[in-house]
């Protein structure tokens, strides 16, 4: 469960101790301090604005807590992996996996950063008179006090609001009014959460050196007769060339992850003893990949197959003429944007079905532009440079009452096509949704619970053979929450290592929970008439969190180490100070 420290009363917890007991660590907080310290006056000067710092990880990779930050040796990605216990273990965090390309690489010899430091603006809930105030919002990110230990405040994502019933299912959330018999219906993101909720998968534009000459590791490959062809010269560049009589050509991913067995194989020189083989799409996060030693069993509980994709990359258009046609492949349905490069129209189609009616589309000139699609939360979306033709996007109805069974198709469930068009094709990365497991810590298959070593062999087996898909949905029956009126329901975007709501009403009967630094607390009984487990009342929720004004000081430059944990020089890390959505 994530904790938010408050930076000027900070809790004396286990951590804050364990942390008080370096001084290198000290020094380096002072010195950020300083750093930060004109640049957070300014922000807070005419809000009622507080600060926080986020000290675990359920809330990655929105936000944050003490983690290691990873340069991949072999595709170069940038990625993080979770630090939380460090303090509490006095052991170093041994090893972690990139996101992109799936090598673990040895990091305990790298730093170990304090969670992002995040301001909390209070007046839109407290003071609901002010202009731009108003009452907490489904998808906002709020601090609360934790209802069992006011003392401790907390960080989540605020999914389920005063009188509805909350469903999780497949991964998805789903409501309907409390007490009804109306069937529920899927939450969708505003699309500026969808965005920034959004989880890597593959970025081609960093390709790992050791599968560059070893064609049949490429992700992105054409496919069929009249194909593309990847550049010579600028690997990663897929053109389409219109040809006479040409059929329509298609470009599509196939998510081939080499596991540790073939990735030594491929690092020393040899030919591993398993071929690549395309997988389906898991809720892997690099994040949670953190291990202490190499044999320490499964690197990950995250094996669940996600279906909810977005794909953005750069296009050339080097004639306005032909057709350029995207498409996301879900359980076998093809869902498609097809876009006419002459009259600058998109249309939207589900299977064959047009959704809606066909817009304006910028794309009816030759030049550069940059494209993304996403078939999100039952609904299509389409942006072009930025801006969405049809708005919101185009929501259609599924059936969602039994889990969605994937079929060969999704083995290569994202792909590119062209029918008579003079194409370029570029920077290809894909992106899948937050997967909302029904516990945290655990399987949402069947009988599975913790993943066990063997357990998570057989489902890593089951996510390359299509004879297996079936079983893939054969998960638990559904969760569902009732929140009553002035309460709310708060769940973390790590799902899987987030001890939130869903979590809570199994500490009821336990008197005593460890939260995700691990630290003890013992909790009274809960009283069924003052509120359920789950439920957070709103007098109990701080504000909302609004912005990250300091991720960590970034060393560069000489490496010079003051500690493991402490390198100067170093700078405000820019990149990643931005809103939270």
């Amino acid at each position: 469960m994530t904790r938010t420290a408050d930076r000027r009363k900070v809790k004396p917890d286990s951590s804050s101790r364990t942390e008080a007991a370096r001084p290198a660590e000290s020094h380096r907080e002072t010195i950020e301090s300083i750093v930060v310290a004109f640049m957070l006056a300014l922000l807070i000067r005419g809000f009622s604005a507080e600060a926080f710092v986020i000290p675990t990880g359920s809330m990655a990779p929105t936000l944050m807590g003490r983690h290691k930050e990873v340069e991949c040796p072999q595709c170069g990605v940038t990625f993080t992996v979770n630090a939380a216990d460090e303090p509490r273990t006095g052991r170093p965090v041994a090893f972690g996996t990139c996101s992109n390309c799936r090598l673990r690489t040895q990091v305990d010899d790298l730093p170990s950063f304090n969670g992002d430091r995040i301001l909390v603006m209070k007046f839109p809930y407290k003071l609901s008179f002010l202009p731009m105030a108003g009452r907490p919002a489904r998808w906002d990110v709020v601090v609360f006090h934790y209802p069992e230990a006011p003392e401790q405040n907390y960080i989540k994502r605020l999914v389920g609001l005063p009188g509805e019933e909350l469903m999780i299912h497949g991964g998805n959330l789903f409501a309907r009014p409390l007490e009804s018999d109306s069937p529920f219906e899927i939450l969708r993101k505003p699309l500026r959460h969808l965005r920034a909720m959004q989880v890597p998968v593959y970025d081609d534009r960093y390709r790992p050196i050791a599968l560059k000459s070893l064609p049949e590791w490429h992700r992105w490959a054409p496919s069929g007769p009249d194909a593309w062809t990847e550049s010579a010269e600028d690997p990663g560049t897929f053109l389409s060339q219109s040809r006479e009589g040409a059929r329509m050509s298609w470009l599509r991913y196939r998510h081939l992850i080499p596991d540790q067995d073939q990735w030594q194989a491929i690092l020393r020189g040899r030919a591993p003893e398993r071929p690549p083989t395309p997988s389906l799409i898991d809720d892997f996060s690099s994040y949670n990949s953190n291990q202490w030693r190499r044999d320490s069993g499964a690197p990950v509980v995250e094996a669940h197959w996600v279906s909810d994709l977005s794909i953005e990359f750069d296009l050339e258009v080097e004639a306005p003429r032909g057709q350029l046609i995207l498409e996301l492949i879900e359980a076998g349905v093809s869902n498609r944007c097809t876009i006419d490069l002459a009259k600058g129209l998109a249309t939207l189609t589900r299977d064959d079905t047009v959704l809606g009616e066909p817009a304006p589309c910028p794309i009816d000139r030759t030049g550069r532009y940059r494209l993304a699609f996403a078939n999100i939360d039952d609904r299509l979306t389409l942006w072009v440079d930025g801006r969405t033709p049809f708005g919101d996007g185009l929501a259609y109805e599924a059936d969602r009452s039994e889990p969605l069974v994937p079929t060969t198709a999704d083995l290569e469930p994202v792909g590119i096509g062209a029918e008579s068009a003079d194409l370029r094709v570029s920077g290809l990365v894909l992106h899948r949704d937050i997967y909302y497991t029904l516990e945290p810590n655990a399987s949402d298959f069947e009988s599975f619970g913790m993943l066990r070593q063997n357990e998570f062999r057989w489902l890593q087996l089951a996510m390359a053979d299509p004879a297996r898909f079936p079983e893939l949905a054969r998960l638990d029956a559904p969760r569902t929450f009732a929140i009553r009126p002035g309460r709310y329901m708060m769940m973390g975007d790590n799902s899987p290592r987030s001890k939130d709501s869903r979590a809570w009403s199994q500490l009821e009967a336990e008197g005593v929970y460890y939260d995700d630094a691990g630290q003890r607390w013992e909790i009274g009984p809960w009283s069924a008439a003052e509120r359920a487990p789950h439920e957070v009342p709103e007098e109990l929720i701080v504000g909302k969190a609004f912005f990250v004004y300091w991720p960590h000081g970034r060393p560069f430059g000489p490496d010079i180490r003051v500690s493991r944990d402490f390198r100067i020089p170093f700078r405000p890390y820019f990149e990643r100070m931005q809103w939270i959505r």
